[in-house]
């Protein structure tokens, strides 16, 4: 089990949604189901993952360059994250063999899947850090559920339908 101080995180990122939830109401709804979410997880003592590409090449800089909130509690848990390249099923395809090299995703809460553990088991929560590396494009593709995202670091190109926009270090992004 890791000590009461790690669990900190999620009192701090409880803390952190609620305060996002005051700086915008629009998104109360879906902040609180975070918030109640988080409320019922348990630690999970989850074995190193392997070292990617990405993460040892571009991991200390964007941490240097995280900011705010959001870049707090990210170097508050990064040392103890497993970094996954995700899509294997796609691999020697050239799209997303181009993402794959240079993106990463790290569980912090969520689901045990036998593979990748988070550090906080929730069936009703998944949250997560994700690296993607300069130049590399996330293909378009439509999730079912609801997708909060706090730009930490670097800047985020966001599509959602025909519209674009551009966010910086953060900017809560939510996609519903």
């Amino acid at each position: 089990m890791r000590s009461h101080m790690d669990d900190r995180f999620i009192e701090d990122f409880k803390s952190f949604a609620q305060a996002e939830a005051l700086r915008d109401p629009d998104l109360e709804t879906p902040l609180g189901q975070l918030i109640e979410g988080l409320g019922s997880v348990d630690s999970v003592n989850p074995e190193p993952g392997p070292t990617l590409p990405v993460v040892r090449d571009h991991l200390g800089a964007a941490l240097d360059a995280a900011s705010g909130a959001a870049g707090s509690l990210l170097r508050g848990v990064v040392s103890g994250l497993s970094w996954v390249q995700p899509y294997l099923e796609h691999a020697g395809e050239p799209d997303m063999d181009a993402l794959r090299a240079g993106y990463a995703y790290a569980p912090i809460v969520g689901a045990l899947d036998g593979g990748l553990s988070p550090l906080w088991f929730s069936d009703a929560v998944f949250a997560g850090a994700v690296l993607q590396g300069p130049d590399v494009v996330y293909p378009s593709h439509v999730h079912k559920a609801a997708e909060l995202y706090w730009v930490a670091s670097g800047t985020a190109r966001w599509q959602k339908g025909d519209e674009w926009s551009i966010h910086g270090p953060g900017t809560l992004i939510f996609h519903d």
